[in-house]
C-alpha cells in the first residue's frame, strides 16, 4: 500500500470548500422517540415547584428587560396551573418581545411566546438555586 504525503494547503482547501459538517444533525439518529418521551415524563414527575408570590406587572417587565439586556436566563412562573395542582413554569433566555408578549428560548432552542398577563413571577436563573425549593418573599 502506497501512502501519499498530502500538502497542508490541500487539506485546508478540502475543509474550507468541500467538507460540510452536519453538526448535531448526525447525532439525532441515536435518540429514539421512546427515549426522548421517557425523559420528558421523568422531568414532569419531578418534585413540584412551590408557588411564588405574584409580582406587579412593572416588576415583571423590569426583570424581563434586564434579563434581555444582559442575556441572562430567567425562570418564569405562570399564573395558571397544570391540572389545577402543578405550578406551570418556563426557564430560558428572553430572545425578544412583541407588544404584550415575550419570546423565550428554552434550553433546547425552542421559542415560546408568553403573554405578560400570564406571568406571575420572574427571577434570574442561577445554577446555585434550586427553583423547586425556592421560597422568596419578593
Amino acid at each position: 500500500m502506497i501512502i501519499k504525503r498530502v500538502d497542508e494547503s490541500v487539506t485546508e482547501q478540502f475543509f474550507k470548500n468541500d467538507y460540510h459538517d452536519r453538526g448535531m444533525l448526525k447525532w439525532g439518529g441515536f435518540f429514539l422517540s421512546d427515549h426522548t418521551s421517557a425523559i420528558k415524563k421523568m422531568k414532569k414527575a419531578e418534585i413540584p415547584e412551590k408557588q411564588l408570590p405574584e409580582q406587579p406587572l412593572e416588576e415583571i417587565s423590569r426583570r424581563l428587560q434586564q434579563a434581555w439586556i444582559h442575556k441572562h436566563l430567567v425562570h418564569i412562573q405562570l399564573k395558571f396551573r397544570t391540572n389545577g395542582e402543578r405550578v406551570e413554569s418556563l426557564t430560558g433566555m428572553v430572545s425578544g418581545y412583541y407588544e404584550d408578549e415575550i419570546v423565550l428560548a428554552d434550553s433546547e432552542g425552542e421559542l415560546k411566546s408568553v403573554s405578560l398577563e400570564d406571568i406571575c413571577n420572574v427571577h434570574e436563573q442561577s445554577d446555585s438555586i434550586d427553583w423547586k425549593k425556592l421560597n422568596l418573599n419578593a
